[in-house]
């Protein structure tokens, strides 16, 4: 479980969803002002993280714990936010979020998501399912895990083994 929460501005949106998939509480604007960010960051307690050096030496200014990423490589940035806040993540995650909507996710018995599979068979192939249970989502590790493991290993040094 992550205690600290964070809010990502719009240069971090694939950030967010990984973030997320992590089980950090990560909230991620797009189309605000840098002011609306500060008052929801003092508002909320959240940790901003952000490309945007103006954005990041105003809350540097205002006090707020505010992380500089300077790489457009998620997996590079996902290295500095676990340094910063001196995370550590198991993998595979024990705790995940929706990658859309940053609610938590809880697993399902297959047959209560089987009307919002893309296909019948995948609740026969599958066994094990999670469901956001604010925007109806199902989620499941398929085919496209091996791909998310990879990403996961290469943060090296920031990860242990579940």
């Amino acid at each position: 479980m992550h205690f600290q929460r964070l809010l990502l501005d719009c240069m971090c949106g694939k950030l967010a969803r990984w973030l997320r998939l992590l089980g950090f509480d990560t909230d991620y604007y797009k189309g605000v002002d840098d002011e609306t960010l500060l008052l929801e960051a003092e508002r909320t307690g959240r940790v901003i993280v952000t490309r945007d050096q103006g954005l990041y030496n105003k809350a540097v200014k205002r006090g707020l714990k505010c992380i500089l990423l300077t790489s457009t490589d998620h997996v590079e940035n996902m290295r500095k936010v676990l340094r910063e806040l001196n995370a550590k993540i198991v993998i595979p995650p024990r705790e995940t979020r929706c990658p859309l909507c940053n609610s938590p996710l809880r697993e399902v018995d297959p047959s209560s998501v089987r009307a919002l599979l893309p296909s019948e068979d995948l609740a026969r192939r599958y066994d094990k399912f999670w469901l956001c249970e604010r925007c109806g989502k199902a989620y499941w590790i398929g085919s496209h895990w091996r791909n998310i493991k990879k990403t996961l290993r290469e943060l090296e040094g920031c990860a242990k083994e579940g």
